[in-house]
């Protein structure tokens, strides 16, 4: 992450890029990169000028295309104009990428990909760095799904794009953060990360009630534990130690 005074990255790629120079020497600096990548200052910066941004010239870029091929109508029947509205989408992804991933865009000139590979190669790209799963994320391929309504316009497709916006930006920030966690945190075991907390949480003045369930907990269950015994809410594996009377 960049160091206070630094300039902070304005891509994912640059991010990425200096992720690889991160190498914590133990938990305290793995613990400490998460923070510095946690903190709302850095979860704003990522949200305010890549995701969002992105996302704004994601839809620009498809309704400008769509605009290009419909003539600026958006009663324009969209039925069964598969082959334009996969050509918009491949338009609007360009712009979210040259944003947010330079490297992906670059990929289908250095590999000489014609207009399908291009969908497939952005689309699938797309979706999995939003973490799309069909369920709480939609793909973007959705849109794709329009052109089978008879009823369905050009007005439908645009209407649809800043539906998927919020989702798409949460699930891209979860995902970076997956990124994050593992490349700090995979090369120590669970039980190893229980241990590292147990004498912090016993400085907080709590006491581990369930050890099983303590040890076995996943990377996901110690930081919540981490932060909610820093901000004092408590957990179920944890109770405020009781004091004895001799």
């Amino acid at each position: 992450m960049a160091k206070k005074g630094e300039k902070k990255p304005a891509n994912l790629d640059e991010l990425l890029d200096s992720l690889k120079q991160e190498h914590s020497k133990g938990l305290d600096e793995s613990f400490k990169a998460f923070d510095a990548f946690s903190n709302e200052e850095n979860q704003n910066h990522l949200y305010n000028n890549i995701f969002y941004p992105a996302q704004q010239d994601l839809y620009t870029g498809i309704v400008q295309e769509l605009d290009k091929i419909f003539g600026k109508n958006d009663t324009a029947s969209v039925h069964k104009k598969e082959a334009e509205v996969k050509r918009a989408i491949v338009a609007g992804l360009k712009k979210y990428f040259a944003k947010t991933h330079p490297a992906v865009t670059k990929a289908i000139d250095s590999l000489g990909m014609d207009a399908d590979e291009a969908y497939e190669h952005l689309t699938s790209q797309y979706d999995r760095h939003v973490a799309a799963d069909g369920r709480k994320i939609p793909s973007i391929t959705g849109l794709v799904e329009l052109v089978k309504g008879k009823k369905n316009t050009v007005g439908h497709v645009k209407r649809q794009i800043p539906e998927l916006t919020q989702k798409h930006i949460e699930g891209a920030l979860g995902r970076l953060q997956g990124q994050y966690l593992q490349h700090h945190f995979s090369k120590y075991h669970g039980a190893e990360i229980a241990g590292y907390l147990k004498p912090k949480l016993e400085q907080e003045g709590f006491e581990i009630k369930d050890k099983v369930g303590f040890a076995q907990g996943d990377l996901g269950e110690m930081l919540r534990l981490r932060e909610q015994y820093i901000l004092k809410k408590g957990h179920q594996y944890v109770g405020r130690r009781e004091e004895r009377h001799h």
